[in-house]
Order: structure tokens, then sequence, then C-alpha cells
């Protein structure tokens, strides 16, 4: 997690919270823990899988999103 939170503060956030597993992946929430609305574009999320640690594509954010709104 300690790795996860590091990535998420080099794009710019304060913190990451995990939200599932998708396509093997581990799916965090990039977030800011300032109190209100932060408006900063797509929904996108961090994708984790062994050793790699990437933003999602827009794409992918938006896909995680339809098959996971239920869930």
């Amino acid at each position: 997690m300690k790795s996860i939170i590091e990535f998420a503060k080099k794009q710019g956030y304060d913190d990451a919270v995990y939200l599932n597993k998708w396509n093997d992946y581990d799916v965090y929430e990039p977030v800011f823990n300032e109190d209100g609305v932060a408006y900063v574009g797509p929904p996108l999320i961090i994708l984790a899988k062994d050793k790699e640690i990437r933003m999602s594509t827009i794409e992918e954010a938006y896909q995680h999103l339809d098959e996971t709104m239920c869930d």
C-alpha cells in the first residue's frame, strides 16, 4: 500500500483508497484529503498488478465504472 500512496502523491493526490479487484488489477481511487469537491477531470483510477502501478486510461476508468457500479 505504501508504494500505491507514493504513486498517488507523485500524481498530485494526497492518498489512495482500495476499491476492488478488476481485470486482474487491484484498483485504487486517488483522493485529496481536503474538504469539498475537487474537479479534476475524468474519474481516473490507479491500477496495480505485480510490480506495475499506473494510472488508468480514460477508457479503462469508464469501463471500470460501467462494470462495477452495482458492486
